[in-house]
């Protein structure tokens, strides 16, 4: 889906380039791209949308996270599967955009390095889910997310 998204997004950007180029002559260069006064506000409007879709799945990783851990607290998993839920998690976490410019995607790829992923079929002795690190990189991600207008939520679906 976020191939689909971006495929979308390059489409209409080099498509918007090349009719810009056509007939940009005397365009005001204040207006923005192409001469459009809508162009700047479009790509607000599709960097919020990208940040708080961002934000929302990162949400799927801390409900990873917080019910492996309330599993575990509970005596309803080993800590075997608890590590197991972790690195799905950091997975989850890679697949999430962190590159270009913006606080989401900063604090997105300071989890990733944080918490660098854990390849399918392979094990690793600490995640670094929890850790410090992590908690820093979460915390920055928060207030990015907050400021977006799209503050992190999780759900909690184990126990009784």
């Amino acid at each position: 889906m976020r191939t689909t998204r971006w495929t979308v997004l390059t489409a209409t950007v080099l498509a918007t380039a090349s009719l810009g180029a056509c007939g940009a002559g005397g365009a005001d260069p204040a207006a923005g791209p192409a001469g459009d006064p809508t162009a700047a506000a479009s790509a607000a409007a599709a960097s919020a949308a990208d940040d708080a879709a961002t934000c929302a799945a990162y949400g799927d990783v801390l409900t990873i996270v917080e019910n492996a851990d309330l599993g575990l607290a509970e005596g309803r998993m080993a800590a075997q599967e608890q590590r197991g839920w972790y690195e799905l998690a950091t997975r989850v976490l890679d697949r999430l955009p962190s590159d270009g410019d913006g606080a989401v995607r900063s604090a997105v790829a300071a989890l990733q390095e944080a918490v660098p992923e854990v390849p399918t079929g392979t094990a690793a002795e600490s995640t670094g889910v929890g850790s410090p690190a992590w908690a820093q990189a979460e915390a920055e991600l928060a207030t990015a997310c907050e400021d977006a207008g799209a503050p992190l939520s999780l759900r909690v679906f184990t126990g009784g």
